[in-house]
């Protein structure tokens, strides 16, 4: 579950400009992004009891220290993503359809793809379409 606010947060912190994309600045946006999430899944509300539960606290906490893990990997001040949460899908020779979507795409200057997937289970709605990390 933690890991879907750190999802979120990573998404948001991609559509700020670079120079804000910095600890400080994540560890900001888990309160609004925990917010935005018990506002679409209203069942994660029932996990604590209410926003003063110190339950919830510890439990954000840990988000945190998800984030200063993210911020060992990369730098994302020096990313320029081309898309968030892009939608694929493909049908195999056999009729199967697979379908996903990749948390951020970042191409380089080169024109190498790289496709990175932030592990956190989060399953998008059927309505979920791709969004641009930039501004």
């Amino acid at each position: 579950m933690r890991g879907i606010v750190v999802h979120a947060v990573l998404e948001k912190l991609f559509g700020l400009p670079a120079a804000e994309r910095v600890p400080d600045r994540a560890n900001e946006l888990i309160g609004s992004a925990w917010a935005d999430l018990v506002e679409e899944r209203h069942e994660l509300a029932e996990l604590f009891d209410g926003p003063d539960d110190p339950e919830l606290a510890g439990w954000l906490d840990g988000a945190r220290g998800l984030l200063a893990s993210y911020f060992e990997l990369e730098d994302p001040r020096r990313l320029q993503p081309e898309a968030c949460e892009l939608r694929v899908e493909t049908e195999l020779e056999s009729g199967l359809l697979l379908r996903g979507f990749i948390d951020r795409l970042d191409v380089a200057p080169t024109g190498e793809i790289r496709i990175v997937d932030y592990k956190t289970a989060r399953r998008p709605g059927s309505s979920a379409r791709p969004r641009r990390c930039s501004r």
